[in-house]
């Protein structure tokens, strides 16, 4: 193997009360593979305790490097962290969730063997800490999709999601393609466009990363700067993937209507999105087999409005 075929980053924030776990779990993960790693932990603005565990951690294996910064924008502390890590491959993780023991040591030979542009699998979320059944990683074989399959599969939203946390990506891919400098919703940007630009793809359908939703976490306080960057990532989808792709897309844009319609109607935002989902042809929504039939309830109720 490469000395440093993956780059393990770590970004963190205020995380002294999970990043120690974060850390072991990480170690526990790579197990015999971690001399063919790197680790780089961005501490970005925390005031807490965060600065001290990551020195402690660093102390103890030489293949930790960090930095601390002041950017308080994900996208730009993620575009950072590529530009300091030197292996072919990028494990994006945060620093309250944890990884399975065993799984980056059978993923990098899988990443060695078969030398994807990405290579996915699901996330196990847990509430605080707890998940709602027994977090077992399983060494499957990993499928490849094609591209078509793929961005299907993420718009369908069941199997891929749009998250880089938990998933391994060719680091030329991150260097030649940049996070947009939002506060949130920046993975939800950028991975439709790596999907269209990726060659080969792998996804494996037994997850070994813990996603811990807390209080504290990006996705739970919901605010308007916040639904603007989701607007602008959900656009971008429009954007980047081909017309055939819209009504999958409209179901987004769907979500987006009734989750936030409040902040929407108050930023004056509503009257864009609904623009958006009524240019969607309603037969072709009604017809496609591959909408969930909540979804063309949904569609049916917004095109009752006024």
């Amino acid at each position: 193997m490469n000395s440093c075929r993956l780059s393990i980053i770590v970004t963190a924030h205020n995380c002294e009360k999970w990043l120690q776990g974060t850390l072991d779990s990480i170690v526990a993960s790579a197990g015999s593979a971690l001399s063919c790693c790197d680790i780089v932990i961005i501490n970005d603005a925390s005031e807490d305790n965060t600065q001290y565990i990551i020195e402690t951690f660093a102390a103890a294996y030489p293949q930790v490097r960090y930095q601390q910064t002041s950017l308080r924008n994900i996208g730009k502390v993620r575009n950072y962290a590529v530009t300091q890590a030197r292996g072919d491959y990028v494990l994006m993780v945060d620093g309250d969730d944890k990884l399975l023991p065993g799984a980056v040591d059978a993923h990098l030979k899988i990443l060695t063997e078969q030398s994807p542009d990405i290579f996915l699998s699901k996330l196990i979320e847990s509430r605080n800490g707890k998940t709602s059944r027994a977090a077992v990683w399983h060494n499957r074989s990993p499928e490849t999709l094609t591209n078509n399959e793929a961005i299907t599969r993420f718009l369908i939203h069941r199997d891929i999601q749009a998250h880089f946390i938990g998933q391994y990506f060719l680091r030329r891919l991150l260097q030649e393609y940049p996070f947009p400098p939002f506060i949130c919703y920046e993975d939800a940007w950028l991975f439709p466009l790596l999907l269209i630009k990726s060659k080969k793809i792998l996804y494996a359908d037994s997850g070994f990363y813990l996603y811990n939703k807390h209080a504290s976490s990006l996705s739970t306080r919901i605010h308007p700067d916040k639904i603007n960057c989701l607007l602008t990532a959900t656009q971008h989808m429009d954007e980047v993937l081909p017309s055939h792709y819209q009504p999958l897309i409209t179901c987004h844009w769907i979500e987006v209507a009734n989750r936030h319609s409040e902040i929407l109607k108050a930023t004056g935002e509503w009257e864009k999105v609904i623009k958006r989902i009524n240019q969607q042809s309603l037969l072709a929504f009604l017809f496609n087999s591959q909408i969930r039939w909540s979804y063309k309830r949904k569609m049916l109720k917004v095109r009752r409005l006024k």
